[in-house]
C-alpha cells in the first residue's frame, strides 16, 4: 500500500514493509497517547526525522487506513522487541514524569541502530528480514466460558482449528499489529465491515437466513407500533410536520406495515415523511424495494417517494437525520445489535477489560481468542460511574457504550424538538453477564467461530439506558406482552371468525409467539421516552413511570 502522510512532515509516500511499532509517549500525569511509526522501504533516516516531530509533541499518525487504533491499554503496554537476523534490539517506555528529556531516547536508540542494521545489509545481496512482536506477557487468558453460553461447546477445546478465513487473518493483523483489541470492536468489524461484514452483503432474516424478528413474524406488530405513531402524533397536538425515524429497518417490513396500516389517517398521513438509518447498502436496497416499489433499484438512490406520496430518505447514521421537527424514533431490535465492552472484576487490579487476541496456540478450533487486560483501561475509567465500585472476583458485567450515545441523542431531539422514542429490544432492567451470543442457521454457535459469518448480538441493558438519559425525558417501561394487551390485541382476535381456519391458526400462532412468556412476551421490553411535558404516551398508562428518585435507588 502507499501512505498519505500529514503535511507537517513534508514526507513522500512510501511502501509499507512492516506495519508499524507501537510507542507509548507520556504527556502529562496519568495520561498517554499512542505513536506509531512504519518502517518502509526507504531510508531509515526518515524515521529519525519523524522522531524530531515526537519530541515536538506532535502525535505522529502516519497512516491512513480503516483499521482501528484501540487506545485503552494505556501505560502498562511497553514498547516491543524488535528483532532483525542482526540481532535483538528492546526498549521500554518510562511512566516517571521526571524524565521527559529521555522519554524519547529509547526510540532514538532504536531507530539508530536499524540505521545501522539497514547498513550492514547493504553490504549484502540478500535481504535481512526484520520483524516486530507485541509483548502479551502482561495478559491473562480468559476462561473458555466467555465463548459461548452454551456449555455444550466447550467441547470444541478439543477440536483442531479450522482453515482460517480471510476475514480472521484480517482480524489478526489488527492484533499483531496493534496489539488486542476490545469487544466493541470485534462487534462492528464482524456485522458492518465493508468487504466481509455480515449485514452487508446479503439478507439475514427470516427463514432462509439465520434468525427472526417480530416484524417477519406477524403483520400484528407492525400495526400496533403503526397505531401507536398515530395516538403519539395527536397528544403532541398533532403538529403539521412529523418524521418516523426506524433506526435499523432489516428488511423495512415494520415501515411498511406502519404505513399501511395509518393510510386511513389522512391528516397524519400528510404529516409524516419517513427516514430510515442503515449501515448496510445491500439492506437499504431491500427496504427501498420495500417501500418504495423500486423494480431495479439504482446505486446511490438515498430518497424518494411511496406510491402514496410519502417522502422516505435513507442515512447511514442518525446525526445525518434532520433535526429541525419532532420525531418519532422507532428502534425494533436495533440496541441489541450494536457493539459491547465486557469487562471483568479482579480483586487486585479492580475493573479490567476483556480484549481479542490472536489465537496462535494449538488449542481449539479458533484464530482468536480472548483476554483479559493487565489492569484498568481507559475505558473502564471513563464509564467509572456505570460500574459498580466494587465487585465479586471474575465479576463480568457488559456495557452497551455505543448505544447509551444513540440513546442520548435521541433524548436530546425529542428534549428540543419534541417527539416520542420506542425501544424494543431484548434484555433486562438491570446489568448482565455474558449475553453475548452469535447465531448461525437458527442456531447458537461460539462468538468466535468463523467471525463474519454469523449474527452477534447480546441483551440490552435498559437500566444503563434509563441512566444516561434520565435527565432529559420521562421513561415508562413494560414487557412486549403488556404493551400488546394494553393496545387492545386481543379483542382483534374475534375479528377472524370469517376467516379461514388456517388464516386464523397462523395468525393465533403468532400471537402467541409474540405475547407467551415461553416465547417473546417475557424477554421482550418496550421502552417509551417522550419529554417531561407531555403524559405517558398511548399503551403505557398503567406502566412503570422512572423519575430521578427511582435512578438514584437502583
Amino acid at each position: 500500500r502507499s501512505v498519505e502522510h500529514p503535511n507537517h512532515f513534508s514526507f513522500l509516500p512510501v511502501e509499507i514493509k512492516i506495519l508499524r511499532i507501537q510507542y507509548d509517549v507520556m504527556l502529562a500525569a496519568n495520561s498517554s497517547i499512542r505513536c506509531c511509526l512504519l518502517n518502509a522501504k526507504s531510508s531509515v533516516q526518515t524515521w529519525s526525522n519523524a522522531v524530531q516531530g515526537l519530541s515536538s509533541r506532535h502525535f505522529l499518525s502516519l497512516f491512513n487506513n480503516r483499521m482501528f487504533v484501540h487506545p485503552n491499554l494505556g501505560l502498562d503496554r511497553r514498547l516491543t522487541s524488535v528483532s532483525s537476523t542482526s540481532g535483538c534490539l528492546y526498549s521500554t517506555s518510562n511512566n516517571n514524569n521526571n524524565t521527559k528529556k529521555d522519554e524519547f531516547s529509547a526510540l532514538r536508540n532504536t531507530i539508530d541502530n536499524l540505521n545501522n542494521v539497514q547498513k550492514a545489509d547493504k553490504r549484502s545481496d540478500k535481504p535481512k528480514e526484520m520483524t516486530f512482536s507485541v509483548d502479551r506477557s502482561g495478559l491473562k487468558r480468559f476462561p473458555s466460558s466467555v465463548h459461548s453460553m452454551l456449555s455444550t461447546r466447550l467441547t470444541a477445546a478439543h477440536e483442531k482449528k479450522y482453515t482460517i478465513t480471510e476475514f480472521e487473518r484480517y482480524l489478526q493483523t489488527n492484533a499483531q499489529v496493534r496489539g488486542p483489541f476490545s469487544i466493541d470492536k470485534l462487534i462492528k468489524e464482524c456485522l458492518t465491515n465493508p468487504k466481509f461484514g455480515y449485514y452487508m452483503n446479503k439478507d439475514v432474516f427470516g427463514k432462509g437466513g439465520d434468525f427472526i424478528t417480530a416484524p417477519e413474524i406477524s403483520q400484528l406488530f407492525g400495526e400496533m407500533i403503526g397505531i401507536w405513531c398515530v395516538a403519539t402524533w395527536e397528544s403532541m397536538g398533532k403538529p403539521s410536520k412529523l418524521q418516523l425515524v426506524e433506526l435499523g429497518p432489516g428488511r423495512g417490513t415494520l415501515m411498511h406495515d406502519i404505513l399501511r396500516s395509518t393510510k386511513v389517517f389522512k391528516d397524519f398521513y400528510k404529516a409524516i415523511s419517513c427516514h430510515m438509518v442503515e449501515v448496510s447498502p445491500y439492506l437499504a436496497k431491500m427496504q427501498r424495494t420495500k417501500i418504495l416499489y423500486f423494480k431495479d433499484d439504482k446505486e446511490g438512490v438515498t430518497t424518494g417517494k411511496t406510491p402514496e406520496g410519502v417522502q422516505a430518505t435513507w442515512y447511514d447514521n442518525i446525526d445525518q437525520v434532520p433535526n429541525s421537527v419532532p420525531s418519532l424514533f422507532i428502534a425494533q431490535e436495533f440496541f441489541d445489535a450494536l457493539p459491547i465492552n465486557v469487562f471483568r472484576f479482579t480483586k487486585s487490579k479492580g475493573w479490567c477489560e476483556v480484549l481479542v487476541d490472536e489465537d496462535i496456540t494449538k488449542e481449539g478450533p479458533y484464530h482468536l481468542r480472548f483476554v483479559l487486560s493487565p489492569g484498568p483501561t481507559m475505558m473502564t475509567t471513563a464509564i467509572q460511574y456505570l460500574l459498580p465500585e466494587f465487585g465479586v472476583d471474575d465479576y463480568t458485567v457488559e456495557v452497551g457504550v455505543a448505544g447509551l450515545g444513540i440513546a442520548q441523542k435521541i433524548a436530546l431531539r425529542i428534549q428540543q424538538h419534541s417527539g416520542a422514542a420506542l425501544i424494543i429490544d431484548y434484555g433486562q432492567d438491570k446489568p448482565m453477564p455474558n449475553t453475548l451470543q452469535a447465531i448461525r442457521n437458527h442456531e447458537f454457535v461460539d462468538v468466535l467461530d468463523r467471525p463474519g459469518s454469523a449474527d452477534l448480538s447480546s441483551w440490552v441493558d435498559f437500566s444503563a439506558i434509563r441512566k444516561c438519559i434520565k435527565h432529559l425525558s420521562k421513561i415508562h417501561m413494560y414487557r412486549g406482552s403488556q404493551l400488546l394487551s394494553s393496545n387492545k390485541y386481543t379483542t382483534n382476535r374475534k375479528g377472524c371468525d370469517s376467516c379461514w381456519t388456517t388464516k386464523l391458526e397462523d395468525l393465533l400462532k403468532s400471537y402467541h409467539k409474540l405475547v407467551s412468556p415461553d416465547e417473546m412476551g417475557t424477554s421482550y421490553k418496550v421502552i417509551s421516552i417522550v419529554p417531561k411535558s407531555l403524559p405517558a404516551p398511548v399503551g403505557f398508562s398503567t406502566a412503570k413511570e422512572y423519575d430521578d428518585e427511582d435512578l438514584m435507588l437502583s
